[in-house]
């Protein structure tokens, strides 16, 4: 076959013994075994920020952004039929394209097999080292030409918008993010009033939200709201759709009761845990605790939590470093999000977060993803707290957010970034994982 196709198949065996796995059909116990398989890449120069998106008939959506030698960025995809990839096609480039190794840009599917892509954009404006805008544009042809772009909201001032994850739904998606809007809005109402001299000390204060727009089939804004208007203000967001909606985890922050938006100071030490929301009848419900780990921390630490959903199940995967012990956890819900069991501890120490992971088919084990010693691990986690051994997958470089890994039948897509000296380069693995009964 093809040498772009065939992989190179690096095979490790674990075996796990998973009581949860035979819950379902009456068996007392299961050994479930998963082989990694590294998969030849599209992607030949250094490159780095990748994302996954399943398509229809099978295909995969691979999707990065690589540096220019001139400057800047190439925002760029390639597509995966059955035993082989598509030509590298390029979504935007530009020497003003924002790249942040935990701030992943990445493709959406609309109705009718339509892409949206979704990246930021330096917005020097206003001198604001954060400040960000975001773009959007819809192929019709499997991302091989593009629309021109636009941006999801309206407001005019320079700030960050950023940390974006996505949902699909009937009638279009939902796009989710980071907003400074109120931050910006302080900002320059104080240099109104005093002067520039004051920038830096008022740049600190007024808060950065949870923002919500819901796209129609065009790709044009039809609903923009906060869905919280205080959150922690640089770590990634993740969506997922449950039974009852979606829903979408992120890292909040517990200020003093009252302190208004435009009140909130960014370095002021607060508890940051990882919060959940749903939308449920075209509402948001009240963000609520996935586990109270109680980290109080005054900055943000980059590292946000990820969901993964199936019916009523729903997993949350997170990195938390309170009482100076970093680690990651992961917790399982059965009512579509509304209560969580226990954290489980899953990393084996010196865990750096950048999680991901993807719920297996029953909903009661997920394999989860993350750094740790300079590497990317995978490691199999059942709800009832059995965990299967860590598997290293290779170096990866500090800050790397991990994507959503997806499920294909019995396999998971683990897409990750490879550290070989100072070179980054996206790299994918096939996790393969198999359940065979054992008891009755």
């Amino acid at each position: 076959m093809d040498a772009v196709i065939i992989e190179n198949i690096r095979t490790i065996v674990l075996v796990v013994l998973a009581g949860t796995l035979g819950v379902a059909c009456g068996c007392s116990v299961h050994s479930a075994s998963i082989r990694v398989h590294n998969v030849p890449s599209p992607v030949t120069d250094t490159s780095l920020v990748p994302q996954v998106t399943p398509l229809s008939g099978g295909r995969i959506l691979l999707s990065w952004q690589r540096p220019l030698k001139t400057g800047g960025y190439a925002f760029e995809l390639a597509v995966r039929h059955e035993n082989y990839w598509s030509e590298v096609r390029t979504i935007a480039s530009g020497p003003n394209l924002s790249m942040f190794s935990a701030d992943l840009p990445g493709v959406a599917v609309l109705p009718g097999e339509k892409l949206l892509a979704y990246w930021e954009l330096k917005d020097t404006r206003d001198g604001d080292p954060y400040a960000t805008a975001i773009q959007t544009a819809i192929s019709a042809d499997e991302g091989k030409t593009w629309g021109a772009a636009a941006q999801p909201y309206g407001e005019t001032f320079a700030g960050q918008h950023s940390f974006l994850s996505w949902f699909p739904a009937s009638d279009g998606l939902g796009l989710l993010w980071l907003d400074a809007d109120e931050r910006s809005r302080v900002r320059h109402a104080s240099m109104r009033e005093v002067g520039s001299r004051n920038n830096e000390v008022m740049g600190s204060m007024g808060s950065v939200g949870l923002r919500y727009a819901a796209l129609n089939a065009e790709g044009q804004v039809t609903r923009d709201l906060f869905v919280d208007p205080i959150t922690c203000e640089c770590c990634p967001t993740s969506a997922s759709v449950a039974s009852s909606g979606p829903v979408v985890v992120y890292r909040g922050r517990q200020d003093p009761p009252g302190t208004k938006p435009s009140e909130v100071m960014n370095d002021r030490p607060t508890v940051r845990d990882i919060y959940i929301t749903r939308l449920q009848e075209g509402r948001w419900t009240k963000p609520h605790l996935v586990h109270a780990d109680n980290w109080v921390i005054n900055a943000c630490p980059d590292n946000g939590p990820a969901v993964d959903a199936s019916g009523n199940a729903v997993a949350v995967a997170w990195w938390t470093g309170a009482n100076d012990a970093p680690k990651v956890q992961v917790a399982f819900s059965f009512d579509a999000g509304d209560t969580f069991g226990r954290a489980i501890h899953v990393d084996s120490a010196k865990a750096e977060g950048q999680v991901t992971l993807a719920l297996l088919p029953g909903g009661d084990a997920a394999i989860i993803g993350w750094l740790e010693n300079g590497q990317t691990w995978a490691r199999w986690v059942s709800a009832r707290g059995v965990t299967g051994p860590p598997v290293a997958l290779g170096r990866s470089p500090r800050h790397s957010r991990l994507p959503k890994w997806v499920v294909q039948g019995d396999n998971v897509l683990a897409t990750w970034t490879s550290k070989q000296d100072e070179a980054t380069q996206v790299m994918i693995s096939r996790l393969n994982f198999s359940s065979v009964r054992t008891g009755e």
